[in-house]
């Protein structure tokens, strides 16, 4: 009976540890989406959210490990602490309406909040903010907001993203392919 209660507190323990980091976003993230979707006049709706935390991570290294891939996304993983994404579809007839004073406004309260704005663009219907976080001269939270009249998609990476861009530059130079 004794052995019994063992296998099964170690089994608990067990789905605990590889489940961590996998269930939903954090409270950080959380703050940042409802400031978002509370501040566009257009309704929307979750499509999905998700986290992956260091042990999700590194199950995903090991299974690179087996493919046969020429890219560095193992060596990239491994500097990877965690991601999370949401997206959020457009549920009403008004659709979202991009402008500069709308993204002004949002870049000063993520400023607010701690994050440092390096990219921000408004074109038409759409628009785009990169925010980076930067702890002791190292880069290690990045977020992307990006939205359209159909969509809101915000995605957080953490971990040594100083490492990342070296890795990248490393591989493929400074020439990367960039979208029309």
């Amino acid at each position: 009976m004794r052995l019994k209660k063992v296998k099964l507190v170690l089994g608990f323990l067990m789905i605990a540890i590889l489940f961590t980091g996998c269930i939903g976003v954090d409270r950080s993230f959380r703050g940042i989406r409802d400031y978002v979707l509370a501040s566009s006049e257009s309704q929307f709706d979750k499509e999905f959210e998700f986290s992956f935390g260091a042990v999700t991570i590194g199950m995903a290294e090991i299974a690179i490990n087996f493919a046969d891939v020429e890219e560095p996304i193992d060596e990239i993983l491994s500097e990877i602490n965690s991601v999370q994404v949401g997206i959020y579809n457009s549920s009403s007839e008004e659709k979202f309406k991009s402008n500069f004073e709308e993204l002004n406004f949002l870049t000063n309260k993520m400023k607010n909040a701690g994050w440092d704005c390096i990219v921000r663009s408004v074109d038409k219907n759409d628009m785009a903010a990169v925010f980076v976080r930067i702890h002791e001269d190292e880069l290690n939270q990045l977020f992307v907001i990006a939205i359209n009249e159909d969509e809101i998609v915000l995605a957080e990476v953490l971990g040594n993203l100083n490492k990342v861009i070296e890795i990248a530059i490393r591989e493929k130079g400074l020439d990367f392919a960039m979208g029309n």
